[in-house]
C-alpha cells in the first residue's frame, strides 16, 4: 500500500496502529482476565474465546504495521494478511448466519453462531494463513527473460 496524496503520511499511520494495536491488546487482556476469573470459566470459553483471538489478532497485525510498516515487502504482507483475514473472516461470518438458517428455520439464535464464533475464527485463520504462507507470485517470462 504505496503512500498516496490522499492518505496521511506512513509516520502518522503507524503511530495510529500503534494506538490501535495497543487498545485491541489491552481489551482482548481485558476480556480474558473478565473470563477466568469465574468459578469455572471453560464452561463458556465458546463464546469469549474467538473474540478474545479476533482482538488479539487485530492489535498483532496493527502492531506489525507500526514496527515494519516503513518496509514496502512488509506493508505487502501485511495487507495480505489483512485481506485474507477479512475474506476468510466474511465467510465463516455468513456461513455461520446463513447456515443455520437454512438447518433450523424456526431458531432465533443462528446468527449469533456467525457473529461469535464462526466470524472471528475465520479471520484468525485467514491472517495465520497469510502470515504463515506467503503467496510468492512466480517471475513472469519476461522477467525471467532480463534476468
Amino acid at each position: 500500500m504505496p503512500d498516496s496524496p490522499g492518505l496521511a503520511p506512513i509516520g502518522v499511520r503507524r503511530v495510529a496502529a500503534a494506538i490501535g494495536g495497543s487498545a485491541m491488546g489491552f481489551l482482548a487482556l481485558w476480556l480474558s482476565l473478565q473470563n477466568l476469573r469465574h468459578a469455572n470459566p471453560w464452561d463458556t470459553w465458546i463464546f469469549w474465546v474467538p473474540i478474545t483471538l479476533l482482538f488479539f489478532t487485530l492489535g498483532g497485525l496493527c502492531w506489525w504495521f507500526a514496527f515494519r510498516g516503513h518496509r514496502r515487502e512488509s506493508r505487502a504482507r501485511i495487507w495480505k494478511s489483512w485481506r485474507a483475514a477479512r475474506l476468510l473472516g466474511g465467510i465463516g461470518l455468513v456461513g455461520g448466519v446463513v447456515g443455520p438458517a437454512l438447518i433450523w428455520p424456526g431458531s432465533n439464535q443462528g446468527p449469533l453462531l456467525g457473529i461469535l464464533i464462526t466470524g472471528p475464527f475465520g479471520f484468525v485463520v485467514g491472517a495465520l494463513v497469510a502470515l504463515l504462507f506467503p503467496l510468492n507470485h512466480m517471475a513472469s517470462p519476461r522477467q525471467r527473460a532480463s534476468e
